[in-house]
């Protein structure tokens, strides 16, 4: 097995994290940046307000807007629909990347063992979840989230995921290298490709070690990524009845939503 090989092994072994980001689609995108809380409803473009909702109140364009009572629960009930759902989306994030950490870890230990230094694959998942934070994150008790086509930060995410661990893999290589070349120095027995063979080898049981640790689970956090998805269709859904009722939210339609199902293409 060639070394490129062996780094594509453990890239293999990550696809349970991955596998579940693209199993199926559920395109939907956030037209303008969103702030929600249990009592405010904001959406926002390059930080200035668009409408916010707050206490029976509607500003648009910083003008108070006259309200009905059936358009003030209508409001009420899009913007307590909206907090409920970011919770549960959250916790699918959450598990997308408690998911990936564990793959990584068990990454991390293996090339330990070999004797090989796994220094850079710490602080990884510091910097995936960053990326994540950068797009959806709790504030204070609110939910912010950067407007956007999820399905690419999903790509994005998927490709950041696989260059930061091919690039720690790879730097990881020279530590493996002097490893070698200092026991063919000291006459150790074996050949350097007898060597890389049972290198080999220990990334092939890596990677299956990861696959059985997430075995069927897979299919779950599936089911619940389309659950999830069908909520955000029926908020969408929601969003659209209540641009009915009031004709001032039209030109801020804020959600756009595809496909029947979601495998967390954007975690």
């Amino acid at each position: 097995m060639t070394l490129s090989g062996q780094v594509g092994v453990v890239l293999l072994s990550s696809t349970l994290f991955c596998a579940a980001a693209n199993a199926s689609e559920c395109n939907f995108s956030f037209n303008h940046d969103l702030i929600v809380s249990d009592s405010v409803l904001e959406l926002q473009e390059q930080g200035k307000t668009l409408y916010r909702y707050e206490g029976g109140e509607l500003i648009i364009d910083g003008k108070v807007q006259d309200l009905d009572g059936d358009q003030r629960q209508a409001l009420s009930q899009f913007q307590q629909a909206y907090y409920r759902q970011m919770p549960a989306t959250m916790e699918l994030v959450d598990e997308a990347l408690r998911m990936a950490g564990v793959a990584l870890d068990t990454i991390s230990v293996q090339l330990q063992e070999m004797g090989i230094d796994a220094a850079s694959l710490q602080g990884m998942m510091d910097t995936i979840a960053e990326s994540v934070n950068q797009k959806v994150a709790r504030e204070d008790g609110s939910y912010r989230v950067v407007s956007g086509d999820f399905e690419q930060f999903g790509d994005q995410f998927d490709q950041e995921f696989e260059q930061q661990l091919e690039q720690a893999i790879s730097q990881s290589m020279g530590s493996l290298m002097m490893t070698l070349g200092a026991e063919m120095m000291s006459g150790d027995s074996g050949s350097f490709e007898q060597k890389m063979e049972q290198f080999g080898q220990r990334m092939e049981r890596m990677g299956e070690e990861i696959e059985q640790q997430f075995e069927g689970q897979e299919q779950q956090f599936e089911a619940w990524a389309e659950q999830v998805c069908t909520q955000w269709q029926q908020l969408d859904e929601m969003e659209d009845q209540l641009m009915e009722q009031v004709p001032q939210l039209q030109k801020y339609d804020q959600l756009r939503i595809e496909g029947q199902s979601l495998a967390s293409k954007w975690f």
